[in-house]
């Protein structure tokens, strides 16, 4: 499963941001093993920030949901940030599709195509 999530920084929070951005990094990479991808992208003024993540299943993708970063980290960048688009990539379980959905992710099933 692969997501992309494309957040609008509130003005005089980039700093704020930043800071919790590389707190959820952090936590993520020292409690999911599952995740492989965890990637955040800031444009040249820092008023935008793509995230990309990639998990091995929709069983890990989940597991991020409900992991301590999510639970704790997440919402003070949801008070300073808008998700403004949320992409999910793969074929997500019915159970990770519905989490999706509260999201409101668009959901892109693969058709072709291959990974090295």
């Amino acid at each position: 499963m692969h997501f992309r999530v494309e957040f609008t920084i509130n003005e005089g929070k980039r700093e704020d941001f930043k800071k919790l951005i590389q707190e959820m990094a952090r936590t993520v990479q020292e409690t999911e093993p599952d995740t492989i991808t965890y990637q955040f992208y800031l444009n040249k003024n820092n008023t935008k920030c793509i995230v990309h993540e990639t998990y091995s299943n929709s069983d890990a993708a989940l597991t991020h949901k409900d992991e301590v970063a999510s639970k704790t980290i997440l919402p003070m960048i949801l008070e300073i940030a808008k998700i403004n688009r949320f992409d999910a990539y793969g074929n997500p379980s019915e159970e990770l599709q519905n989490v999706l959905t509260s999201f409101g992710s668009e959901m892109y099933n693969l058709f072709t195509g291959f990974s090295r």
